[in-house]
């Protein structure tokens, strides 16, 4: 088990706004594969990737975590 809550809600979000985790990726600048190790635990990200995900999902940072 990952030591990081999956985030869920960021994975529901980005598929609400039709964003692959690549989409997304380009928009944050950032990996897929960093996409993809938040979403499902691996890791978290810091607040400023957090900022930058939400703006990029027209959201705030509390509808993503």
């Amino acid at each position: 088990m990952s030591k990081y809550s999956k985030m869920v809600r960021l994975k529901i979000k980005r598929i609400e706004k039709g964003f692959s985790q690549g989409d997304l990726a380009e928009k944050v600048g950032a990996t897929r594969q960093m996409i993809s190790a938040y979403e499902c635990g691996m890791y978290f990200p810091r607040r400023e990737m957090l900022d930058r995900i939400a703006q990029a999902l027209d959201c705030e940072i509390k509808d993503i975590v």
